[in-house]
């Protein structure tokens, strides 16, 4: 970081330094005033620096380069002579010490702070003195003619420009629309009646609450730091099947939208492929090449022999049949039902229970390299593990039991595996479009300095205006893909991030990226920002020479971009049935017998509206940025999402206020994520108040329940029903536990009836009965017969029934009856 400081006491600490030496000052020298050497005059002697021109950089204005360096000797032992090829222009450069070609570090013994020196080659160069003013006869002074402000429209200014062609050549008598001078007024009355509706236009688009245009809101929105939102393209998962080994499907191939009739795969250019391409539907493409198996087209879960098995809500790893040697991490599987658990029929699969991880490990064979099998028969296995990222969210039903007629038939592989799955977003290229070339700039003004003076002074080159359109729409935006960590991540991605996917070549070799906007950029950046109309148009805006490289008049621009983005793109599942490979595929098309979405596509949002920006800039910088009582430390800690929830309270600790925050995490409280609380949190407090950042205050809880059974159920299968229900996690259906953590909170009151209602509910229950319901901190206190159990401001109320916490709650169910 370059700091400007007041004092510079870098020069004398240096100087007492015995290792260290740095530039004093730099003097331009040769034999004309505007010379092209450098004389280099250091703190120290400079007789034992050895220098080569690598170790000099020269920035800013006209390129310079370091030709030869001349070193210190006995007669100027502190000065080295740079030579350099040529003298520069009047822009600031800068001379850096480098330890060499392509390295930023400072050569060895040198003060980094000292190794650059910033100079003016024309510092010394002569300049022309001040002239005598000369005394410039005054304009004649001529009557302003009356303007009349009313006229706007055509007819308006028409008449006005016939009066005062009254008043200046009373004579004038052309009346005619063919005569010359009417010809010439009505024409001028054309431009000026163009000229007031850009007038009004400006006026309009001068403020967000009248502006009809979504550019000019999206710059308004800019001055108060609000960045509106382009949309975003949607992104999905397609399985190929494939009838050949070892087949290799390219990046950027097109999966297309069902069309009846069509056929599923084709080349590009070939009629089937021109006829998808005609199609309004939204179109995808992978983001990365992929190598097909067959062995991966339908993978069955291995389920050791046993009946009735499923994955159980949160499982990450599970067992295939085979040893699938095609496998490796990072590949992609989705599983998916496919026949009906209760019938085995496949119309019957429930097509909302499909999934899709990235496998983390894969492991074909055991700690002696041996082939992985069942050891009980042999069968060869794989096992599988994917990121709790991933983590299954539902039960995925793997065998069943199916009735058939009196009887019943058990039913194998209900659930399987998909591989050779390829991630696509929505989108299609459009390459090398035209966008013409920059007109050349406008006449330069000539301004006169009066009428003896003689002189004339031009004024700054206009920039031509140069606002090209695209061709097509809308716009892609996506998000970027660096990889596919985590399926579930790619399939819900954070949209703020999309970025538009367009780039811009110039025939004068240069490539301009895009950019949210230009404030940033300098004149050098070549970079231009796409900015959407209401109706999806896309016009880019370049720089004006200050803030982005202006466009030069004359060079011709391209621009490759794709087209495809918001909500349209969000398709159901199995949608997509048409692939477009690239000409030069060589397998036969044969190799791919189908392709299918098995998930339906995500991440489609539509660019903000209109009327959302008028709603929501001018409120965007109400934005809290301090906190100031002790809610909004609470809620500053409970962003983070390793916090569940947070409660900040304000404490007089005798000469100032301490902010103490009591955090609840997700998992457990760790020195890492305190730390990380204070850091962020001191960031926000105000001045003057102090930061403490503590575990909130848990409060076991201790439960005991008697149950009684109903007669015709047996005691143990009801026991089990209600342990499935007063569980800390999640239930067998993915809903939450009655005693998962979650469900607590700071200052919670817990009441005893919907205990007593969840284990009345289970079947088999006949009575349900409290016996012990109290805090473990307070025994005493019997929260039977109050029916409820309260908590101070910071304590949370848990029944973890954890027998290495047992200060963190006991739970207890005391079953009679039944068989």
């Amino acid at each position: 970081m370059i700091y400007f400081c007041a004092q510079k006491n870098r020069r004398v600490l240096v100087l007492q330094s015995p290792r260290l030496n740095g530039i004093d000052y730099l003097e331009v020298v040769g034999n004309t005033p505007c010379g092209q050497q450098l004389a280099l005059t250091f703190l120290k002697d400079a007789r034992g620096l050895q220098f080569t021109p690598g170790n000099f950089t020269v920035t800013g204005g006209t390129p310079i380069e370091v030709v030869s360096v001349t070193p210190a000797n006995a007669a100027t032992p502190f000065v080295i002579l740079v030579n350099l090829n040529r003298t520069g222009d009047f822009s600031t450069y800068t001379l850096t010490l480098v330890a060499g070609p392509g390295i930023t570090d400072p050569p060895d013994g040198l003060d980094p702070q000292l190794v650059s020196v910033s100079f003016s080659f024309k510092a010394g160069c002569p300049t022309p003195a001040d002239c005598v003013p000369d005394d410039c006869c005054p304009t004649p002074r001529r009557s302003a003619p009356e303007i009349n402000y009313l006229a706007k429209d055509y007819d308006g200014f028409r008449q006005v420009m016939l009066d005062r062609m009254a008043v200046l050549t009373p004579s004038w008598t052309e009346t005619h629309a063919a005569d010359l001078g009417i010809a010439l007024v009505e024409t001028l009355a054309y431009a000026a009646d163009h000229l007031s509706y850009q007038q009004d236009a400006v006026s309009t688009e001068a403020y967000i609450g009248t502006a009809r245009s979504r550019i000019s809101l999206r710059r308004h929105a800019r001055l108060v730091d609000y960045q509106i939102g382009e949309g975003s393209n949607a992104r999905t998962l397609v399985f190929i099947n494939t009838a050949a080994d070892n087949l290799k499907v390219p990046a950027g191939v097109l999966f297309y939208v069902r069309v009846p009739g069509l056929a599923a795969i084709a080349k590009a250019g070939d009629p089937v492929a021109q006829q998808l391409a005609k199609s309004t539907n939204p179109t995808f493409a992978s983001l990365r090449s992929v190598t097909l198996f067959t062995e991966q087209n339908s993978i069955d879960f291995y389920t050791w022999g046993d009946t009735n098995c499923c994955l159980p809500p949160g499982a990450t790893e599970a067992t295939l049949v085979g040893n699938l040697t095609t496998l490796k991490p990072g590949d992609l599987l989705i599983f998916e039902e496919v026949l009906g658990p209760g019938t085995g029929n496949a119309a019957d699969a429930n097509p909302a229970n499909r999934w899709a991880v990235v496998l983390t490990s894969v492991k074909i064979t055991d700690h002696k390299s041996r082939p992985l099998v069942d050891p009980l028969n042999s069968q060869p296995i794989t096992q599988i593990s994917w990121s709790a990222d991933d983590a299954l969210p539902f039960p995925l039903c793997l065998s069943s039991t199916a009735k058939a007629g009196p009887g019943s038939v058990p039913v194998f592989n209900v659930s399987v595996a998909h591989g050779n799955i390829v991630p696509a977003d929505q989108g299609v290229w459009i390459t090398s479009e035209a966008l013409g070339e920059v007109p050349a700039a406008p006449p330069l003004p000539i301004a006169s300095s009066g009428c003896t003076c003689g002189t004339e002074t031009t004024v700054t080159e206009p920039i031509p205006r140069y606002y090209p359109k695209l061709a097509n729409s809308p716009l892609t935006f996506a998000v970027p893909f660096p990889g596919t960590t985590s399926a579930t991540a790619f399939l819900t991605p954070d949209t703020t991030q999309a970025a538009a996917q367009i780039s811009v070549t110039s025939n004068d070799g240069f490539k301009w990226s895009p950019q949210r906007d230009l404030l940033s950029s300098n004149d050098t950046d070549h970079a231009f920002v796409p900015e959407i109309e209401n109706d999806g148009a896309v016009f880019l805006r370049f720089g004006d020479g200050k803030f982005g490289a202006a466009p030069d008049p004359g060079v011709s621009f391209f621009a490759t971009y794709r087209v495809g983005n918001g909500m349209r793109g969000n398709i159901g599942r199995d949608s997509l049935a048409h692939i477009v490979v690239p000409q030069n595929f060589l397998p036969p098309l044969a190799g791919i017998s189908a392709i299918r979405n098995p998930l339906a596509a995500t991440g489609g949002v539509d660019r903000e509206n209109m009327e959302h920006i008028v709603q929501y800039a001018p409120f965007s910088y109400e934005t809290q940025k301090r906190c100031v009582t002790e809610a909004d430390y609470g809620q500053a800690a409970a962003q983070a999402t390793a916090i569940r929830e947070a409660r900040g309270t304000l404490r007089w600790t005798g000469s100032w206020y301490t902010a103490f925050v009591s955090i609840d995490p997700v998992a457990t409280i760790t020195t890492q994520l305190v730390d990380d609380t204070t850091n962020r949190l001191n960031l926000l407090r105000m001045m003057g108040t102090d930061l403490a950042v503590e575990g909130a205050v848990i409060v076991g809880l201790q439960i005991s329940m008697e149950i009684c059974v109903d007669p015709e159920h047996f005691q143990g299968d009801v026991y089990h029903a209600l342990i499935k229900v007063f569980v800390t996690g999640n239930q067998c259906n993915g809903q939450s536990g009655l005693l998962n953590a979650a469900n607590f909170t700071f200052g919670q009151t817990v009441y005893a009836s919907p205990l007593i209602a969840a284990a009345q509910a289970v079947e088999g229950v006949l009575a349900a009965t409290l016996i012990t319901f109290a805090r473990m901190d307070n025994l005493e206190a019997d929260g039977v017969a109050k029916g409820y159990l309260t908590m101070g401001r910071l304590e949370i109320p848990r029944c973890d029934n954890d027998p290495n916490h047992l200060d963190h709650g006991i739970f207890v169910l005391q079953t009679d009856g039944g068989k």
